[in-house]
């Protein structure tokens, strides 16, 4: 029996092949192993103890029947995929000096109190590249098993959704600021607005010298509380972007903040986009549960076709009538295949929510289908290529008379870098926000986490704050974004970003748009009839006698919306080369 240093090697070598295995699907060459005697962890101590020769190497490994299996020059590493931190023979042996978990759990909590309190878990868990072999093991190697690893340690760590947090984080002084003007708890935008007059005030007490982010992040943290912090930022690194859509107030250089004096002109800079501040805009409102009255939810035909009537009025008032318009899609099956959710469409004073997961059918017959269709009104839409085809495949809805956020955004790299535009990347309308009008983030109860997530557009009901979320593209785009961006694009690129938004509306090559048979839908016909609709609806399908032409098997698919969940159907159709069937069977 070797001396407690040299087991403890012994088992720190062997915690780190295991590890090394297990990232390589439990398979590597003994030449493969023998190779990270080098690597960074791998002491001098763990060589000595397993040979320091591939032929030591695998004597050691060989002495260890139960872990490892060796094949001529293949290692295998016994079980693979079956071992956890719980069933581990080397972590749960009773006899270890070493308490690996104590270790793992100390180690997480270095990492949040330097990048933290709170973090994305799988923010946290890229940290966990950086830890020794046995801490990787004992806190889990996926996911999942991290998750269930921090929600143990209730003593150390509070798991949140998809976030994680020191139970023991540092909290504000008694000078924490806890409620508004009047009277209420500090939260949403007037949070916000406390927080940038509060953090003006720490550069100007220390006469406007360069804070380091770290140290500023803690000056924020004295004075704001968590419950506020989460609305703000929870973070250094939410800190920063947080100030840089502040950028006409701080300016961010080198890991340093400061007050914005005369702006420095030199490259390197990291005070936000260079695009000019953004011009005020009245039209903008905040979008919290004050703006709830302007909002209108419909999912069902009648009150839907009401609302477009008002929508019209609205842009019939207009000197230049354009409307922001949004569409949300759940994408279901193996394929994934998309539907629409949502489509919202907004005006300066008002926005239109249409639930097109309980009714359809408003899509074709409440008017949303004239009002994408006209040219008379233009559609100012971020992204239009993302839903064009699927209007166009799908529901034979062809956009027209479309600005496209997008498209002026690639139109603009390209004036100002000389890109070509197919290779400007795509930008997500969240950093759209940020570099043209960083205001509209400020004048909604977004937080941090909301910024950080994907919603999932299927979920039903609708509350309040999935309402306002979902609105906040569409109000944005008309209110605030359409305006900058359309005054920055230069003159002589106007006609390239008019062909571009042309380009991006065209539907797919390699997917025909459905035929537009007997002028009408080729989809079901409506059963509802002229008095009670105040658009034109598509013509009824006449039935043709299947005598008159031979019988064909295609494929084709049903959704189901009336629950919130989609159902894809076996559907058989009697079909001809030029007529639309008749009826319709399913299997």
């Amino acid at each position: 029996m070797g001396t407690s240093a040299e087991e403890s090697a012994r088992n720190m070598a062997l915690l780190f092949f295991m590890d090394h295995l297990m990232q390589k699907n439990g398979r590597r060459t003994i030449h493969d192993l023998s190779c990270q005697f080098g690597a960074r962890g791998f002491t001098e101590e763990m060589r000595n103890a397993v040979g320091a020769t591939q032929e030591g190497l695998t004597e050691f490994l060989q002495s260890q029947p139960s872990l490892f299996t060796v094949e001529g020059d293949q290692v295998i590493l016994n079980g693979h995929g079956d071992i956890t931190a719980k069933n581990n023979p080397l972590l749960q042996n009773g006899s270890r000096q070493r308490d690996y978990e104590m270790e793992a759990v100390q180690f997480f909590v270095n990492k949040l109190t330097k990048f933290g309190p709170e973090l994305q878990i799988k923010s946290l868990l890229g940290h966990r590249s950086q830890a020794a072999p046995e801490v990787r093991l004992v806190s889990g190697r996926h996911l999942k098993d991290f998750c269930e690893f921090l929600q143990m340690q209730v003593d150390y760590f509070v798991v949140e959704g998809d976030r994680v947090r020191l139970k023991n984080m540092p909290e504000p002084n008694e000078d924490a600021i806890e409620l508004d003007d009047e009277g209420k708890p500090l939260a949403g935008v007037k949070a916000k607005q406390a927080a940038v007059e509060y953090l003006k005030s720490v550069l100007e007490q220390n006469d406007d010298q360069p804070i380091p982010l770290d140290a500023f992040y803690q000056h924020f943290c004295g004075r704001f509380s968590h419950s506020v912090r989460q609305d703000v930022a929870t973070n250094p690194k939410e800190l920063l972007q947080f100030l840089k859509l502040n950028r006409g107030l701080f300016f961010i250089r080198s890991n340093k903040v400061s007050l914005v004096k005369n702006r420095p002109s030199e490259d390197g800079s990291e005070n936000g986009s260079d695009e000019g501040e953004p011009e005020p805009n009245n039209n903008l409102f905040p979008l919290d549960q004050t703006a709830l009255p302007r909002i209108h939810y419909v999912k069902a035909l009648k009150p839907a076709q009401d609302l477009i009537q008002s929508l019209w009025s609205d842009i019939e008032s207009m000197d230049r009538k354009v409307v922001g318009a949004d569409l949300k899609t759940v994408t279901v099956g193996i394929d994934g295949e998309q539907f629409l959710s949502l489509a919202i469409i907004a005006t300066t004073s008002q926005i239109g929510v249409f639930d097109l997961a309980s009714s359809d059918v408003m899509l074709l017959e409440s008017g949303i289908k004239q009002l994408f269709e006209s040219n008379a009104v233009e559609k100012i839409m971020h992204d239009a290529r993302r839903v064009s085809s699927l209007l166009a495949h799908k529901y034979a809805v062809m956009l027209r008379n479309v600005f496209d956020t997008q498209v002026a955004h690639a139109v603009l790299q390209h004036d100002k870098f000389g890109k070509p535009l197919h290779d400007t990347r795509p930008i997500s309308f969240v950093n759209l926000q940020r570099v043209y009008y960083p205001q509209s983030i400020l004048m909604s109860d977004v937080t941090p986490r909301k910024l950080s997530m994907s919603p999932n557009w299927g979920l039903r009901p609708i509350n309040d704050d999935f309402l306002l979320t979902a609105v906040e593209e569409a109000h944005t785009l008309v209110c605030a974004l359409y305006q900058q961006l359309s005054n920055l694009i230069p003159v002589h690129l106007r006609g390239l970003f008019e062909d571009k938004c042309i380009e991006a509306l065209l539907a797919s090559p390699n997917r025909p748009p459905p035929q537009n048979f007997n002028n009408g839908s080729p989809y079901r016909s409506s059963t509802r009839r002229g008095d009670r609709v105040p658009y034109v609806a598509p013509t009824p399908y006449q039935a043709v006698p299947a005598s008159q032409f031979p019988r064909k098997m295609v494929d084709a698919s049903c959704q189901t919306f009336s629950t919130g969940d989609i159902q894809v159907l076996n559907v058989y159709y009697e079909s001809a080369p030029t007529q639309a069937n008749a009826s319709h069977e399913t299997s």
